[in-house]
């Protein structure tokens, strides 16, 4: 994401590295300056700022939805 006012907001469904908390999300909803984000798969939402916000790359989108598939083979009986 860019970082000054005309930063583009990410659309809603797409997934986007939080810098502050080294997390990757998937945006669930936007207001003017801040992001809804929640862990793909589910999860508690957390609050970002646009300007902490950078796109993901194919391989950090794909490490974050295996990894969650990975958790859910982990809880199965």
């Amino acid at each position: 994401m860019q970082t000054n006012e005309n930063a583009a907001m990410p659309a809603v469904g797409t997934m986007v590295l939080d810098k502050r908390r080294d997390r990757v999300g998937e945006v669930m909803q936007t207001t003017p300056s801040r992001v809804f984000l929640r862990a793909f798969g589910g999860g508690r939402e957390w609050i970002a700022s646009l300007e902490d916000l950078e796109p993901v790359g194919v391989a950090e989108e794909l490490r974050a939805r295996v990894a969650t598939v990975n958790a859910a083979q982990r809880w199965r009986p």
